[in-house]
């Protein structure tokens, strides 16, 4: 009974010093006891590289979605300027159909890309949406 108590609570220790990330290896010999604790630093130093891997990668999400939308900005805040010059041009209805069309893909494509940055965001972190109670009515009648 004292002998699984103990292993229980140097097990215990373990798994604590493992999740704080002060885990160390300590010397071993071939008894059971040193197998199991050799076992169970092997699947928490395999854990820590784990949640490593998993937040550089995160990292490099966030990064990389950052990078594109800080790439498309200039261009399409261009293009809508562009077009917004175009349609106070006087125009044929047909040049005047192209160019509302031309901005209405723009602002699908702006809209895209705004939601592709949230979604990253929600994603890595980055903000947390908090859900609350509100009155359902009053926002349908702010919406409309």
């Amino acid at each position: 009974m004292i002998g699984e108590r103990k292993l229980l609570a140097r097990l215990d220790q373990m798994l604590e010093d493992g999740i704080n990330g002060t885990l160390a290896e300590s010397d071993y010999d071939e008894s059971w006891f040193s197998q199991l604790e050799s076992r169970w630093f092997q699947y928490l130093t395999a854990s820590k590289l784990s949640r490593q891997n998993v937040e550089r990668e995160r990292e490099k999400l966030k990064e990389l979605v950052s990078d594109i939308s800080h790439q498309t900005k200039t261009p399409l805040a261009n293009i809508l300027l562009y077009t917004q010059l175009l349609e106070e041009q006087e125009l044929d209805a047909q040049s005047r159909q192209l160019a509302e069309e031309i901005r209405t893909q723009a602002e699908k494509l702006e809209f895209l890309i705004q939601s592709l940055v949230k979604t990253s965001r929600l994603e890595t972190g980055t903000f947390q949406l908090t859900p609350e109670v509100n009155d359902v009515e009053e926002l349908v009648r702010a919406a409309e």
